[in-house]
């Protein structure tokens, strides 16, 4: 009996395209026969890489493991109704200081023109909570405040370093930050700084060694009092209680060592605290691993794709690795190993789609019966879930991404004694419209941020190319450079020097290139940590041509950027001086 006729949109709907056909004998033979490939090419590249490695036969021992590393760890809170009252009030007391700090300094402008910086606006914490209309600025801890007046400062001097860029022509007015805004009750970025020595967590000793489970209590929570809604004798009344003050905390890794400081957060709906320690290094958890299916063999080479997990404070695997980035694999190892992009944003677009249209008819909506009312309307509970679905959507997409990263760094550094990467422009590949999203989505910035901390954590060589290096364009056997109209563009994945007649594979090729030329700036330097400035000196190894590069360096110094500040003040004045007058605060 045959199917009837699906419409197009219909075998779309269901993943399958119009036209296409199902993969016969050839398709499955072809796809076998382009594993092996793979398989071949990974050990070539093995075999590549032992002999470039075999060139330098004195490597530099491997640097001491530091013993304390500044670490952070997030937590999920799960605070009670009284407790977020209470964290929404102490955020409100930063959003309102902030917008005091805008407005002083707006004022001041125009009367005296000039600005209050930290010292000025942090002096005038006292004087605030003195007064009885403003004794509610109390209630949060002073060292949130103070840090809000902090933050406000290093905003208010990046507007002023960027003014002063573009009058010199350093930058233009459209990337220049602007001056301090004020902070709405509806923004989403709420955040409460807390001190290490007032944070104080509990961990719950019923929990296994590899979760973290708990409490933190939170300094001053006690003396917080919140307004709740009590019925008494069928009145509805409201009363002020005090707030519980544990609050119970899950996350991924407990705290060891010393605590630093601490920030809650608040995205979408829920709550999180980051806490920052100096602590040793992380260390391999064991986990309860069930065996292994008949049908699915664990594999016992460590360094294939998808293989067991990386103890990180055993010795390294191979002597040195170089990896090379891409937007099609995020690094491709010159040992034959690659990791693909997770591509999250990609695969959530569908769905963020669906739920942006939704949260964007429900705002269209409220502005059409504004516009017919005559008058501004707030928000519907329907149009703030939408809103707070899409932004969960993203939550998720961030955080597959950040897991992605860790795992990846978190292997290429445990196995590898030597850790070389080639230095991007990632800022200007972003700039690109054609590759602007997948740069974005493929993360290419951080994960080379992670792989230098994390070789320093683990006691690794970090070596980090310039990025003017033609590793692509060089030829890893020979050293031939391509140059014009010979030069490989982006689709040209595969291609054979013109010299020895080599085939390489781009990423492969670039891989080797990453690590023969990391090697020579390595011994050169004979340091743990190499970066493009101050390899710059390097005449031999990543630059065969010996051409001279042309670059714009560092245009403004340190004594240049601590003349400007000098001279333009720091605002710390004496107590004796009026700083600003009593309207202001009124």
């Amino acid at each position: 009996m045959r199917m009837a006729a699906q419409s197009p949109w219909r075998l779309r709907r269901y993943g399958v395209h119009p036209g296409a056909r199902r993969p016969g004998r050839c398709a499955a033979r072809r796809s076998r026969a382009r594993g092996m490939r793979l398989t071949e090419a990974n050990d070539t590249a093995r075999r590549r890489d032992l002999e470039i490695i075999g060139e330098f036969p004195a490597l530099p021992a491997s640097p001491e493991k530091p013993a304390v590393v500044r670490q952070a760890t997030v937590f999920r809170i799960y605070p009670n109704k009284a407790q977020e009252e209470a964290l929404r009030q102490w955020a409100g007391a930063g959003r309102w200081f902030w917008n005091k700090c805008v407005e002083i300094n707006q004022q001041l402008y125009v009367y005296e023109g000039r600005f209050a910086f930290h010292g000025e606006l942090s002096a005038l914490l006292p004087e605030m909570k003195a007064a009885e209309i403003l004794a509610w600025l109390k209630e949060p801890p002073a060292i949130h405040l103070v840090d809000v007046s902090r933050r406000f400062d290093k905003a208010l001097r990046d507007f002023l370093d960027d003014r002063q860029a573009v009058r010199a022509g350093r930058k233009t007015a459209a990337k220049a930050k602007d001056f301090p805004k004020f902070k709405s009750k509806r923004d989403r970025d709420v955040s409460i700084y807390l001190p290490g020595s007032a944070l104080k967590l509990i961990r719950r000793q019923a929990a296994a060694p590899d979760k973290a489970r708990g409490w933190v209590e939170l300094p001053g929570m006690d003396e917080t009092q919140v307004w709740t809604r009590v019925k008494r004798q069928g009145r509805i009344e409201e009363k002020r209680v005090n707030v519980r003050r544990a609050i119970r905390v899950r996350g991924g890794r407990w705290p060891e060592g010393t605590i630093r400081s601490a920030t809650i957060k608040r995205e979408g709906g829920a709550w999180f605290l980051s806490v920052q320690f100096d602590g040793p290094p992380p260390k391999k958890i064991e986990r309860p691993s069930l065996p292994a299916p008949a049908d699915k063999p664990v594999h016992p080479d460590p360094t294939a794709n998808n293989g067991p997990a990386v103890d990180p404070n055993a010795g390294p695997e191979t002597a040195a690795v170089g990896y090379d980035a891409g937007l099609k694999n995020l690094l491709i190892g010159s040992d034959g190993s690659w990791k693909p992009v997770g591509w999250n944003l990609r695969k959530a677009e569908k769905k963020l789609k669906r739920e942006q249209r939704a949260a964007s008819r429900r705002t269209q909506r409220r502005l059409e019966m504004e516009k017919r009312e005559g008058r501004k309307l707030p928000k519907s509970s329907g149009e703030r879930k939408a809103h707070a679905r899409v932004a969960a959507t993203h939550r998720q997409v961030r955080r597959r991404r950040s897991d992605l990263l860790h795992q990846t760094s978190h292997r290429a550094t445990a196995k590898a004694g030597i850790v070389c990467v080639e230095d991007l422009n990632v800022a200007g590949m972003a700039r690109n419209k054609h590759l602007a999203k997948s740069v974005a989505d493929a993360g290419l910035g951080e994960v080379q941020r992670q792989l230098e901390y994390k070789s320093r954590w683990r006691g690794r060589h970090f070596v980090k190319l310039d990025r003017f290096d033609a590793s692509t364009q060089t030829c890893s056997g020979c050293g031939h450079r391509l140059e014009g109209e010979t030069k490989l563009s982006l689709f040209d994945r595969r291609w054979t020097c013109p010299s020895c007649g080599e085939a390489h594979d781009r990423d492969e090729n670039a891989s080797l290139n990453v690590l023969r030329w990391g090697l020579h700036k390595l011994i050169r330097r004979g340091t743990s940590e190499v970066t493009p400035g101050k390899s710059g000196a390097l005449a031999a190894g990543p630059n065969p041509s010996g051409k001279r590069r042309k670059g714009k360096g560092l245009r403004r110094t340190r004594s240049r950027r601590e003349a400007a500040n000098s001279a333009r003040g720091t605002g710390n004045v004496g107590a004796s001086q009026d700083l600003v007058s009593r309207e202001l605060l009124q």
